[in-house]
């Protein structure tokens, strides 16, 4: 027990460290890149995104900060010769492991609870949150909003006066790449949201097209009193749920096909299993991060970076990405696409403990 309660301790604090780290990092970015898409905006809009944000931050750094944690706490026992003096006592290792196993399984724990209700959810408000504003653009009051920025497209006027934007300026960027620069004296904006389109109406326009013509940008200028142009909003602000945005039970409803949706039965079980897998994250880090950390002799915490954080960031994180395309494309099973990145790390933990005990 006060090898156990040592190790949990050391672990533990380590992990507090470095999940505030993170977690403040992530979170700022998170942050910066949604609000780059939306200048000026208001307190009451922060106020909503933030809460939408957290769970996405916390799946990330819960399992990272674990690594970490465990990683920097083995490798240092295992550089002061400390495993070394309990093997030569007749201790077995796995009992040094056994406290990062069980906090890697009580964060499994907690990560299920977030990826299968806060993030469907979360993901689904956050999206919207634009949508909001995009309401405030086309209403007769308007918005606060002067500038916003949706993917490639953004969207600046002076004013907003009865329903319409004054001295707009707007930049479009189509499918196929070519850029449109319009700057119109009037513009009012229509909300299809059946259609998922933003559709402007526009007065008094000067449109400035380029294209792309076997490598030169050619460049049109061309006045018009009248002209309309949309932009597709369906990755952007949509009333419909995707993937990520459908709970547990409704994608299981979909497998015994008592609702229907329009994404196919593989993508539906991957995403059934991609849940659970990122669910088990932190416990297949602790079962990686520990045995690694064990190989290492010598050399302080930029060893412990290079030999195991790095690596298991490299090879998790992809095959996670990758294996999952692949399930939903049906070029494998769902199940080992999604499972893929787990089961890696956790032969490469096994393997590499069964290594060193022989050591």
């Amino acid at each position: 027990m006060i090898l156990f309660r040592y190790t949990l301790s050391e672990v533990a604090r380590t992990f507090l460290l470095a999940f505030g780290g993170l977690s403040s990092l992530i979170f700022i970015s998170l942050t910066l890149s949604h609000l780059h898409q939306v200048q000026g905006i208001s307190l009451q809009f922060l106020l909503v995104l933030f809460p939408n944000l957290l769970p996405d931050v916390f799946l990330i750094t819960l399992p990272a900060s674990l690594l970490i944690a465990v990683t920097f706490t083995i490798g240092r026992l295992a550089s002061d010769g400390e495993l070394n003096a309990l093997r030569a006592n007749g201790v077995h290792l796995g009992r040094v492991l056994v406290p990062c196993l069980l906090l890697g399984l009580a964060l499994s724990a907690g990560c299920a609870y977030i990826t299968h209700f806060l993030i469907p959810q979360a993901h689904y408000n956050r999206r919207n949150l634009f949508g909001r504003v995009l309401n405030g653009l086309t209403a007769q009051l308007g918005s606060s909003v002067r500038d916003f920025r949706l993917g490639k497209h953004y969207i600046r006027f002076k004013d907003f006066q009865d329903g319409a934007m004054i001295e707009a300026d707007i930049f479009i960027v189509d499918p196929k790449g070519n850029r449109e620069f319009i700057r119109a004296r009037e513009a009012r904006l229509t909300l299809d949201e059946a259609e998922a389109r933003l559709i402007f109406d526009l007065r008094d326009a000067a449109v400035t097209f380029q294209t792309d013509r076997r490598g030169k940008d050619v460049q049109t200028d061309l006045l018009f009193d009248r002209l309309t142009r949309e932009i597709d909003l369906s990755k952007d602000f949509n009333k419909g749920k995707s993937l990520p945005d459908l709970s547990n039970g409704e994608i299981e409803a979909g497998l015994r096909r008592e609702i229907r949706t329009r994404y196919s039965e593989e993508a539906m079980r991957t995403e059934w299993h991609r849940r659970k897998a990122v669910a088990l994250a932190p416990l297949a880090f602790a079962l990686a991060a520990g045995p690694l950390g064990m190989l290492l002799r010598r050399g302080g915490r930029v060893a412990v970076l290079a030999a195991v954080i790095i690596p298991v960031f490299a090879v998790y994180y992809p095959l996670m990405i990758g294996g999952v395309k692949l399930g939903e494309e049906g070029k494998i099973a769902p199940a080992l696409g999604a499972w893929l990145a787990d089961g890696v790390l956790a032969v490469a933990g096994i393997a590499a403990f069964r290594g060193f005990v022989k050591l």
